[in-house]
């Protein structure tokens, strides 16, 4: 592109529509559009990131603690991070499609005062469902390092024919 041609195109525009042309495209000056859309994304992340002593950091109960699932021909995998976590203060339960686990986060620091707080602490529950029942005869679960593994034999039925009277 030819910058006198455009130098001349952008002359030639303010004339016509006088100084508040670039004003009627953008709806205020492109500065103050970016401006405010940086003053909109600092302040939902500081909505997010400032918390009172003594109180925990708002997130949905249904994203802690993360759940990643696989599944093969002969079993679902369920893997759950549980940072920080001892096995001793989770429990996991099966019913129909459904795997629950419960359990609960300590605060490391039972004699200090909050200043921050973004880690959950406190009891904490999530249901995961899979898409096909649980075969809860043929379960395992293993713990270690902060995740938790289940794996969960699948009830696949072979394909039958049926015959049509």
């Amino acid at each position: 592109m030819d910058v006198d041609k455009l130098k001349q195109w952008l002359e030639l525009a303010q004339k016509v529509q006088g100084n508040d042309f670039w004003n009627s495209i953008f709806d205020g000056s492109p500065g103050q559009q970016m401006a405010g859309q940086v003053n909109e994304q600092r302040e939902s992340r500081t909505r997010y990131n400032h918390f009172q002593p003594n109180q925990n950091a708002p997130s949905p109960q249904e994203d802690f603690p993360k759940v990643d699932i696989y599944t093969n021909n002969r079993e679902w995998i369920v893997v759950i991070d549980l940072p920080g976590i001892r096995k001793e203060d989770v429990s996991l339960s099966m019913a129909a499609n459904n795997l629950t686990i419960k359990g609960v986060l300590h605060s490391p620091y039972k004699d200090a005062t909050v200043i921050r707080a973004e880690r959950a602490n406190g009891h904490f529950e999530r249901t995961i469902q899979l898409p096909e029942l649980i075969n809860e005869t043929r379960t395992a679960a293993r713990f270690f390092n902060g995740v938790l593994e289940v794996r969960i034999m699948r009830n696949l039925t072979p394909e039958r024919n049926i015959r049509i009277d």
